[in-house]
């Protein structure tokens, strides 16, 4: 009994002291721009707080000045502040959503690699460069990831050659219906969601067992209106298109110049569970040579990151080829991670936008799944795991490095006491304009 006791007692500081970290490093992520999307997502927010006009949309399609429908996302910027009226509550909920999923997925990858030391995997889930610098900030493909993460945990526990039988199947509907309808609103990367639920359901009926098959329709069901209830006031007013007359469709458009980037979101795509640093301290080598002559304490341990992720990225490649594996469900791991690259590949022919990066961060649950099987026998080593750990210090270093050089630059304590004379006269206007306002 003091034994549980304790295990929960470390738990649960481990998750508050995360928490606290990761809101923290959330604080002086970007705002400000040069990204104008996170400043706009945080205005979707701030417009429905301040002027209680119901919000029909959510994020906008740039592309083709369409708009993504649902409330959802104006719901979630704004739910913090209907406790306490300050411009740091966005940051607040965003970092509880991501904070209590990352968990969840931690926890579940533990126990598909049950060999590996626990702390290893929750470390890695919370620190790795796109959990840390891109999902800690205001922008709709962080919301994504919680919705995300449900999906794919859901989907493992469907599919018989991948599920460890320790969530109910029955749950586990419910929550890839959440998750598809709880994404729709966010982004459109929910369209590659559509094949795995349809393989969930072909294993369902397959059973021949009709009072299962009910059964789990109506959870998914009922998933979907957990999250879809936030959606249907736009299709009731405005059915597919958003107040200009333009669907979020228009963005599906043929694009053959996608056909020759395979290899480049193949690296995409296995980077969200790598130490993937570049993009997070320099959009370019200027910007990199400069930060890294700025911040000389942090330099070496920049490096080590950088190349240990490169190192990585190479062997995920590697070991996907190798037959012998410690998990006995291995091929059915490889296979499914295929199939996302493969969806994520196809989808690309069809999209003005490419994929990989922030358009398909609803794959970083799949991806870190696979990584962690690929690595489950090598993480058993001990001199891994001293190398382990240097990366987890270095990486942490770099993250603070990154934090120190947005906070005056970038990030919302640059100009906060706009949105703290927004929020006080109900008028977001102060802080900016939302897209298309004049259309």
């Amino acid at each position: 009994m003091n034994l549980q006791k304790n295990k929960l007692l470390y738990l649960t500081t481990l998750i508050v002291s995360i928490f606290a970290l990761r809101l923290t490093y959330s604080l002086t992520t970007e705002f400000w721009y040069p990204d104008e999307d996170v400043l706009q997502i945080y205005l979707i927010g701030l417009k429905y707080f301040t002027t209680g006009i119901f919000p029909y949309f959510g994020a906008d399609l740039v592309y083709t000045k369409a708009q993504i429908p649902g409330a959802l996302q104006a719901f979630l910027v704004s739910a913090g502040w209907f406790i306490k009226e300050i411009p740091e509550s966005p940051f607040v909920v965003l970092n509880i959503l991501l904070t209590s999923s990352l968990a969840f997925l931690a926890w579940y990858i533990t126990k598909r690699v049950a060999s590996v030391k626990p702390f290893l995997i929750w470390i890695w889930v919370f620190i790795t460069p796109w959990s840390l610098c891109y999902f800690s900030r205001i922008i709709n493909p962080s919301y994504v990831v919680p919705g995300s993460i449900l999906f794919f945990i859901g989907i493992f526990e469907i599919f018989p050659m991948l599920r460890l039988k320790i969530i109910p199947e029955k749950l586990s509907f419910y929550m890839i219906g959440f998750a598809l309808l709880w994404i729709f609103q966010l982004h459109m990367s929910w369209v590659l969601m559509m094949p795995f639920i349809m393989i969930a359901f072909y294993f369902l009926i397959r059973n021949n067992n009709y009072k299962i098959i009910l059964n789990r329709i109506i959870y998914f069901m009922l998933g979907c209106l957990t999250t879809g209830i936030f959606v249907i006031p736009t299709f009731l007013k405005y059915g597919l298109s958003n107040q200009n007359g333009i669907s979020s469709t228009s963005v599906i458009q043929f694009n053959v110049e996608h056909f020759k980037e395979v290899f480049n979101y193949l690296i995409k795509y296995l980077a969200y569970s790598c130490f993937d640093t570049t993009r997070f301290f320099g959009a370019d080598a200027a910007q990199r040579y400069n930060f890294l002559r700025d911040y000389l304490w942090a330099s070496p341990f920049t490096v080590i990151v950088t190349v240990f992720g490169i190192i990585q990225l190479i062997f995920l490649i590697i070991f996907f080829f190798k037959k012998e594996n410690p998990s006995k469900q291995w091929k059915a791991i490889k296979n499914i991670t295929l199939l996302g690259f493969l969806l994520m590949y196809a989808s690309s022919w069809f999209s003005v936008a490419s994929p990989g990066g922030h358009s398909t961060v609803l794959y970083f649950p799949l991806v870190m799944i696979y990584t962690a099987h690929c690595f489950e026998k090598i993480l058993q080593k001990k001199w891994m795991i001293n190398t382990i750990i240097i990366v987890f210090i270095s990486a942490f270093i770099m993250s603070s490095a990154i934090a120190f050089k947005n906070y005056n630059t970038i990030s919302i304590f640059k100009k906060r006491d706009a949105v703290q004379k927004a929020l006080k006269e109900k008028d977001y206007h102060f802080v900016g304009k939302r897209r298309y306002e004049d259309l």
